[in-house]
């Protein structure tokens, strides 16, 4: 009988981080923000699945949007994203922008899904910081928001 493995992608992040960072308020243009939340890690706890801690460089720089605190209170409201965003020529057409995937270590199967997410969290910096200057993003940094 043969073992069939099964891997699924997982992108977290979701409404809150459209509009975390630049430029909201109290932010700069060389912060990155990645919101790190527990319930995809309860799952694969759950399943005793590794998790696989995965950034992307040049995503964020795609498409710029508009700061409109409104936009952000009804979407939280709503639960659907409602944002204005623009690309290239002011539609929504991405601007051209080499993309760089880096791949952490796995995050092993805990029930102490506080230290998976911590794992997860200081292993998101790490390749972050190790491969910036490849990317040409010396000067940026990664801030992690647990919640």
């Amino acid at each position: 009988m043969s073992q069939t493995n099964h891997r699924i992608g997982l992108v977290p992040g979701g409404i809150a981080e459209i509009f975390e960072g630049y430029p909201k308020e109290g932010t700069h243009p060389d912060e990155e923000y990645s919101i790190l939340r527990r319930g995809f890690l309860r799952l694969a706890s759950q399943y005793n699945l590794p998790v696989v801690p995965i950034y992307c460089f040049g995503a964020t720089k795609m498409f710029h949007r508009l700061d409109m605190p409104i936009l952000e209170y009804l979407s939280k409201l709503f639960r659907i994203s409602v944002c204005i965003f623009f690309g290239q020529f002011g539609l929504p057409i991405p601007f051209r922008q080499q993309l760089m995937y880096v791949i952490g270590k796995p995050i092993q199967p805990s029930e102490d899904t506080a230290k998976m997410q911590r794992d997860f969290a200081d292993e998101l910096v790490r390749i972050f910081d190790r491969h910036k200057e490849a990317y040409g993003w010396g000067a940026k940094t990664l801030k992690v928001l647990l919640k």
